[in-house]
């Protein structure tokens, strides 16, 4: 039975008690709920780090009030700390945060699907625990707002980030896809079938030593009177795809991302920062990780240049290659 938390903000209450209603339907599914007493005291970013790491699932009610939320936004960056799976309850039409965008949304009404998606969600690496409750207990701030700005630091300087689907930490690599339908065992093959395809080996086998038996005869009479030719030149064969089986064309338009983070001088993430490609008319902003992604359809990693500005700081110009998901740039206060 997987155990849930629930991550909510207190202006949606009303709703959050007909979420919790609906699920308490499905015994197999038990929800934790923090109590507003969890957030007194010097050391409440432990406690609350500690109760979403004893949960199996994230279950996040998003909303206006929780995109707002200093609160809701700690605990789904510590659930992304942890290698939690995420579970977002849509209970408005305000689209996600970008660093959950790719996450799939359950709308309120459709309890079925959040259900099923809760049941069949994999479970964390435990071993993410301890590294993460150390940090969270290492903050010093009580304020909602400093607490969030001294765990996202942290969380960024151990590269504790997520990218679309897949969950980077520290190296490793986690793809959370939706639990798909059960794949039926293969059925044994007949005796029939069986029989017939030992006897196609046996065949295969015996026609392979024929040939290299007869081989030696050949050989010798093959050189007793061919002539010597010298050695031809060959022109180096194209490239090809172990596919297509077709040349591969450089210049042919291939979907190219580019995906960076930017931070301060104080090696903190620089949210809100405008980024564009000039070439390509494209403009994006930084997530509260600092962090921002293009596509574009373009030549492989053809080089274009990049300028990143905002308000205080440099403007920071740069040449890039596209293809790079591993970019990253300081930014500069102006004097």
């Amino acid at each position: 039975m997987p155990t849930v938390f629930l991550s909510y903000s207190r202006a949606d209450l009303p709703l959050i008690e007909h979420l919790e209603a609906e699920l308490k339907n499905h015994p197999e599914v038990s929800i934790w709920r923090d109590q507003e007493k969890i957030y007194g005291g010097q050391k409440w970013p432990k406690v609350l780090g500690e109760a979403i790491a004893d949960q199996d699932v994230f279950l996040l009610a998003w909303s206006k009030s929780a995109a707002a939320s200093h609160f809701v936004e700690f605990e789904w960056c510590t659930a992304i700390a942890l290698k939690k799976t995420i579970v977002p309850c849509l209970l408005d039409d305000t689209p996600l945060a970008s660093s959950l965008k790719t996450f799939h949304g359950y709308r309120l009404d459709d309890a079925t699907g959040l259900i099923k998606s809760l049941r069949g969600a994999p479970l964390a690496d435990v071993q993410r625990r301890e590294p993460v409750i150390q940090s969270l207990n290492k903050i010093t701030a009580t304020e909602a707002k400093a607490v969030l700005e001294q765990a996202k630091s942290v969380f960024a300087q151990q590269q504790w980030t997520v990218q679309g689907n897949v969950y980077q930490a520290a190296g490793d690599i986690h793809i959370h896809h939706e639990p798909g339908p059960p794949v039926a065992p293969e059925k044994p093959k007949p005796l029939v079938e069986q029989w017939q395809t030992w006897v196609g080996l046996v065949v295969a086998l015996l026609t392979a030593v024929t040939l290299l038996l007869d081989l030696p005869a050949k050989w010798r009479g093959s050189t007793a009177s061919a002539p010597v030719e010298p050695p031809r030149k060959i022109d180096p064969a194209p490239l090809f795809t172990p596919s297509s089986r077709s040349p591969i064309d450089p210049e042919q338009p291939t979907l190219q991302p580019l995906i960076g983070a930017i931070r301060n001088e104080a090696n903190d993430p620089l949210s809100d920062v405008q980024v564009s490609l000039p070439k390509f008319k494209l403009t994006t902003t930084t997530d509260p990780l600092g962090q921002f992604q293009f596509e574009v359809t373009t030549s492989r990693q053809e080089t274009v240049g990049l300028l990143a500005q905002k308000q205080g700081y440099r403007p920071y110009e740069a040449d890039v290659t596209l293809g790079n998901v591993n970019l990253s740039f300081t930014m500069k206060k102006r004097k």
